[in-house]
């Protein structure tokens, strides 16, 4: 009977084996033997010998650049330190094929301690999602498990006195090659490039998916800064090369932000913050570059986190204000139009420029309560204009594409021009080129619909982002604003040259055209010979508060 009953269980853990395609192994510590199971050897595609313990049968799988972490959490749970042993990593089979496998075992005591006998799972997870560890498109560590080798490489760096770095890797524009080419297309661009640099780097770092188009790069350590600079040299070269996906050849660049550790610091997110600023920074100096984080960064990243903790006070603190600059028909020197400009003065900071704080408060949310605040207040104040004569065509109020992407945006946009009684046909949204790339086909559908109830869209900066005469054609435009550059150096032919194309572009696709940055007298003259009428810049006004922009109003009183 007894044997009976055995035979049963051994049935009843075949078919177990079976159906859950998983491996069974056991290691009795106090005998130093080990029982591996076969359906083991066909989950890490290889066979074993002579392995009498967990920490060998770790270390005969282990992929090499997981294999200490793998042995030291196993050790960390004979420690004591965990009730379960739980980990996942990366093996290597015999003939090469890199797979993630999942172990979960534990400690079973038994009769009166005579023996301790280790049991455990081992299940391939390469294409499950469920478990967390690789990324399912690109198929390398995914953030989870790239953040946990990170923090294991930190600490020993620590305890050893030695250096490591974490580079953060920015594919640059990638939003923009995603909304023209798809999704789909966008999923390939990633692999390719994931696993491109993967095998460029896989014998001096490790490469990992944090999200999106941003990737991480840990090298465990080093000695010298050039050792880095070399890493992020051969990145660059092998970007020179283009990428053939789906027949087409994709050249790509990627902005490189760097941070020493523990050196910079030992904690995940300052690190991941600092790298981040630094990745912020080599695109502002231009793209495909690399950036340390070095003690001016510093200054600017506590700079930033200031900001951000003071900006979230703005609004109730009534730091914030809005100034108003007036758009100026120079056939006439009549006022058509005015723009709406927020300003900030903050009592630890002082003034703050715009191009430093609404980019922090875009990327903290913040935004949409600042947007709010700006469209309520620049509404009340055209009421109080209208109902007093003022004259003007359009005020214009800059949106960010964080606004837009708000699930309401369109119902506050137009319950607030109903509750100050104001027409929607004198509201014009500002929004940049590089606003239209980021949001979705649906969204562009709803500024469509904004336009219907009267609203007009302004493109700002328009020829220095994206600019496409596709998309011109296709998204809901009824106003272009030459940027600034241009009328900079107006004298340049090549700017006129732009500046003419422009405006018979505008005529021909029935666009208002507004040029801003007028300063001199000779670029106003230079402007209304291309044919340019609508200005707006200092040579007619600066942005004015509210009381000095009634002053101007009040001269065209009818």
């Amino acid at each position: 009977m007894h044997n009976l009953y055995n035979i049963k269980n051994e049935e009843i853990l075949s078919r177990a084996i079976e159906g859950g395609d998983f491996g069974v192994l056991e290691w009795c510590i106090n005998k130093g033997e080990m029982i591996i199971y076969e359906k083991v050897q066909e989950i890490v595609g290889c066979k074993f010998e002579n392995i009498s313990n967990m920490f060998e049968f770790i270390e005969s799988i282990a992929y090499e650049e997981d294999k200490i972490l793998a042995i030291e959490e196993f050790n960390n749970y004979i420690k004591g330190l965990s009730t379960l042993y739980r980990s996942i990593f990366r093996i290597k089979t015999q003939n090469g094929e890199v797979r993630w496998i999942f172990i979960k075992g534990k400690i079973i005591k038994g009769k009166a301690e005579t023996y301790d006998l280790f049991s455990g799972i081992i299940v391939n997870v390469t294409e499950d999602n469920v478990f967390e560890g690789c990324d399912s498109l690109t198929k390398i560590p995914n953030r989870i498990f790239f953040l946990k080798k990170l923090k294991y490489s930190i600490e020993k760096n620590k305890h050893n006195n030695k250096k490591g770095a974490l580079i953060h890797i920015n594919i640059d524009n990638f939003k923009t090659l995603n909304y023209n080419l798809g999704n789909v297309f966008g999923d390939c661009v990633l692999k390719v490039f994931s696993q491109a640099i993967n095998e460029l780097v896989s014998e001096i770092g490790e490469l990992g998916r944090l999200g999106g188009d941003d990737f991480g790069l840990i090298i465990h350590q080093f000695n010298y800064i050039k050792e880095i600079e070399e890493v992020c040299n051969k990145i660059h070269e092998r970007l020179n090369k283009p990428f053939e996906i789906n027949g087409d050849s994709i050249f790509l660049t990627v902005s490189l932000g760097i941070a020493v550790f523990p050196h910079d610091s030992s904690e995940i997110d300052e690190l991941l913050k600092f790298c981040d600023f630094a990745r912020y920074k080599s695109k502002q100096i231009g793209k495909n570059k690399c950036f340390f984080f070095d003690k001016k960064i510093s200054e600017e990243y506590f700079r930033r986190a200031l900001i951000e903790v003071e900006l979230k006070k703005s609004i109730i603190d009534k730091e914030l204000s809005i100034c108003y600059q007036p758009q100026i028909d120079s056939l006439n020197n009549r006022i058509i139009g005015i723009e709406a400009l927020l300003r900030w003065k903050n009592n630890k900071l002082g003034n703050v420029s715009p191009d430093e704080f609404i980019p922090i408060a875009e990327s903290s949310g913040f935004i949409v309560q600042i947007g709010k605040w700006v469209f309520d207040e620049v509404l009340k104040d055209v009421n109080v204009w209208q109902n007093r004569g003022y004259k003007f065509n359009t005020i214009s109020i800059n949106v960010s594409p964080i606004q837009i992407k708000e699930s309401d945006f369109i119902e506050k946009v137009l319950s607030g021009c109903l509750k100050n009684n104001i027409k929607p046909s004198i509201i014009e949204l500002e929004i940049t080129e590089g606003t239209l790339m980021q949001i979705s086909k649906e969204k562009i559908e709803e500024l469509k619909e904004l336009m219907n109830n009267g609203i007009s869209i302004a493109l700002d900066d328009f020829g220095i982002g994206y600019s496409s005469l596709n998309y011109l054609t296709k998204l809901p435009i009824s106003t272009l604003k030459i940027d600034k550059s241009f009328v900079d150096d107006i004298k340049n032919e090549s700017n006129q040259a732009v500046i003419r194309c422009i405006i018979e572009l505008s005529k021909t696709l029935k666009y208002k055209i507004i040029t801003e940055g007028v300063e001199t007298k000779e670029q106003l003259n230079l402007l209304k010979e291309l044919g340019c009428n609508i200005i707006q810049g200092y040579y007619f006004s600066k942005p004015l508060p509210q009381d000095e922009i009634e002053d101007l109003l009040k001269l065209y009183v009818v």
